[in-house]
């Protein structure tokens, strides 16, 4: 029997307060020692963890799903074992699944299955299945066969990503940024496979920085409901805070996944994070008040 949705951030984590810039990430829980370190940490929300295969270890003879970050191709820890571990012990924590193949996904079909039909937490699937900046024209994970297989798993969040390159003091400022290009690929893309389950993108931070009309124009033409941005980051990336402070208010707290170094974080300027969205409403119920209270004042003679 599956759940009746997918399981919403917002309501796993209370006390958040709908504010989705302030959920905090495990990074690479790829193994034993660093899956038990973080489920013990009750400072983290979310764990982010890596899927490709290769040999789980000692064995180096079956090959299959395992939690690991290419080039790696051997883990102390599979993905059905890290699935299992974290089902018994874990009241509290989402997670993020990072497929970096299409076959990895396709051959963790029956895993996922049972994931989807079984988990009491939030639970995101990610891949990178479009082409993005910089000149990353290479994508592992096709957008059509992601897609399609993905629409089975009903109960999680999808997480759809670009492919991208840290940037080098030889691209030119031509090249930073989304594209209207890129964008439009997406929003047609996804729009032609008719998915149910809410869509989180996930773009990086230094890139979304410099393209705000084209991440604004992502949000605003989907048709699926439930859409928020996933905001990642490097260690290294120059990221221009202010630019990128502003397009997560603009977007709204309340529609943005933060997953960045706390360095990058601290310098983040979120705590008038309200939604464009919200603040107009706001402006116009304020304005619709005013204008009953004058109109229901006593005229003065």
């Amino acid at each position: 029997m599956t759940n009746a949705a997918p399981m919403d951030p917002k309501i796993f984590f209370p006390e958040l307060k709908g504010n989705l810039t302030n959920i905090t990430w495990a990074h690479a829980v790829n193994n034993k020692e660093a899956l038990r370190e973080a489920l013990a940490n009750s400072l983290v929300n979310m764990l982010e963890a890596d899927v490709i295969m290769g040999y789980k270890s000692p064995d180096n003879v079956t090959v299959l799903p395992i939690m690991a970050h290419p080039p790696a191709n051997s883990s102390d820890l599979s993905l059905e074992d890290f699935l299992n571990t974290v089902h018994v012990k874990n009241p509290t924590k989402g997670l993020k699944l990072d497929f970096k193949s299409m076959e990895a996904f396709t051959a963790s079909r029956d895993i996922l299955k049972k994931l989807n039909a079984n988990a009491i937490y939030p639970v995101f699937i990610n891949a990178d299945i479009f082409p993005g900046p910089i000149n990353a024209d290479n994508t592992v994970v096709k957008p059509n066969l992601f897609l399609e297989e993905a629409k089975q798993y009903e109960n999680v969040i999808l997480s759809i990503g670009w492919s991208t390159k840290p940037e080098t003091e030889n691209d030119g400022k031509q090249t930073r940024g989304y594209t209207d290009h890129q964008v439009k690929l997406a929003i047609d893309t996804l729009k032609s496979k008719n998915l149910t389950q809410p869509i989180t993108y996930a773009v990086r931070a230094n890139l979304a920085a410099v393209s705000p009309a084209q991440i604004e124009k992502l949000m605003n033409s989907t048709e699926v409901k439930n859409t928020t941005l996933t905001i990642w980051s490097s260690k290294d990336d120059k990221v221009d805070a202010s630019s990128l402070s502003k397009l997560i208010k603009t977007v709204g707290v309340e529609n943005v996944y933060l997953d960045v170094p706390s360095e990058l974080k601290a310098q983040l300027n979120l705590k008038s994070g309200a939604s464009g969205i919200a603040i107009t409403t706001m402006t116009m119920l304020g304005s619709l008040l005013v204008n009953y209270l004058l109109t229901a004042m006593p005229q003065r003679g």
